[in-house]
């Protein structure tokens, strides 16, 4: 007892007596369990077990758990789920599926068969047709519609026409109210005019057989605005497109001479006044006529044709000065003609075309101021049409009609049958210079 306490300080004596007794139990229990128990129990224990435990448990667990399972959890599952999930099946699904679908099948499928379909149906038909009708549309419209009238389309006849519009008024309804469309009507129906006697020639070298000049004049002025021998659309080979431009460029006139607009223009009270028909200043009938006959060569042996569209009438003194220069003139293209002499094949057939309320011009038939300077026509009054409105139904039915039957259908002169009935009896009166003093003497 004593021993193996003090023993373990004398290791010999005490070793094979004791010690395997005490130094087992005492020395080894005491000495390697006090201190390697608390050493490597709670140094291994509190310091691997505290740090490795806590810092790997709470750092990499807490870390790696939170941050890569948040992190790749929720950001990849939420990016590659919600994202290429709601992306691809709501912008690839719905896109390529409502914008490829929708788009090649509504639009593709809608714009070539609606559009390339309605469009090259409508638009050339529409378009060309309403546009033109309504202003400077109208004309591309009435001018591929209204086709050269058959008489000159089935005769190979050479035939020049020379068109003079008056540019004057203040384009009034009847209302006495300038409106636009009284201003596009009119060229409109100049337009018209134009090719119903005039069509494209391919392949034609030198004159065209049916030669156009454009003529214009006002109170101020008179203007050829396209010659009997111009270089694009009276020589040489002339296509569609050149038929419908130089329709266009009569029929949007309007647009040239009021870029305001005809209603913004005589809004302002001097363009008002100067436009005005007016007595005491007349329209350049006068002028205009003295410009066609420059135009025009009677040895070129061509039917020969005036078309003359009046807002102003002239007043009676004007009227006179006019039939006394024109008047044999028109009968035999010289000047010098006998009355008939047209029918013969001689001479210039002229058509005269008054309308709206700024003339005044009376309904064709019905009032008697529908006789407008009749020594142009030979005193045959079915070559004059008037009316109190620039309506273009009216036109077509009356103005139109007309035309093609002076210029399309041949339709005869009655001045040789009239002439010796109205000529002597009106003539007289109204021309008693020229007329009175050749009839006693034929």
């Amino acid at each position: 007892t004593a021993d193996p306490t003090k023993d373990p300080t004398a290791d010999p004596t005490a070793d094979p007596t004791t010690d395997p007794t005490a130094d087992p139990t005492a020395d080894p229990t005491a000495d390697p369990t006090t201190e390697p128990t608390a050493d490597p129990t709670m140094d291994p224990t509190a310091d691997p077990t505290k740090d490795p435990t806590a810092d790997p448990t709470t750092d990499p667990t807490a870390d790696p758990t939170k941050d890569p399972t948040s992190d790749p959890t929720n950001d990849p599952t939420r990016d590659p789920t919600a994202d290429p999930t709601a992306d691809p099946t709501t912008d690839p699904t719905a896109d390529p599926t409502k914008d490829p679908t929708a788009d090649p099948t509504t639009d593709p499928t809608r714009d070539p068969t609606s559009d390339p379909t309605a469009d090259p149906t409508a638009d050339p038909t529409v378009d060309p047709t309403t546009d033109p009708t309504v202003s400077p549309t109208v004309v591309p419209t009435i001018s591929p519609t209204v086709a050269i009238c058959e008489g000159l389309n089935d005769d190979p006849r050479e035939v020049d026409v020379v068109i003079l519009a008056d540019t004057d008024g203040r384009y009034r309804n009847r209302n006495d109210e300038t409106r636009d469309n009284q201003c596009y009507n009119y060229f409109d129906m100049i337009g018209d005019a134009m090719t119903k006697v005039k069509t494209s020639e391919y392949g034609n070298v030198g004159n065209t057989r049916t030669r156009v000049g454009y003529i214009e004049f006002d109170k101020n002025t008179a203007e050829i605005l396209t010659q009997l021998d111009d270089p694009v659309v009276n020589m040489n080979e002339v296509t569609d497109q050149e038929i419908i431009d130089y329709n266009n460029f009569i029929s949007q006139r309007c647009d040239d001479l009021y870029p305001t607009s005809p209603e913004v223009f005589f809004n302002d009270t001097t363009n008002y006044e100067s436009h005005a028909c007016d007595d005491a200043t007349p329209t350049k009938l006068y002028d205009a006529l003295a410009l066609a006959r420059s135009q025009i060569n009677p040895a070129d042996d061509r039917e020969t044709f005036l078309v003359i569209f009046s807002n102003c009438r002239v007043p009676a003194t004007e009227e006179q000065r006019i039939c006394t220069e024109y008047e044999d003139y028109i009968r035999d293209g010289y000047g010098n003609g006998a009355a008939g002499n047209n029918q013969l094949g001689d001479g210039i057939n002229v058509v005269m075309i008054g309308m709206g309320n700024d003339g005044p011009f009376g309904v064709d038939g019905q009032d008697a101021d529908d006789d407008y300077i009749e020594c142009l026509v030979e005193n045959d009054a079915d070559r004059i049409w008037t009316h109190d409105t620039r309506n273009p139904e009216q036109f077509n039915d009356g103005g139109m009609a007309t035309i093609v039957g002076t210029i399309c259908e041949r339709r005869p002169t009655k001045s040789p049958t009239i002439d010796p009935t109205v000529d002597p009896t009106r003539d007289p009166t109204r021309d008693p210079t020229s007329d009175p003093t050749a009839a006693p003497t034929e």
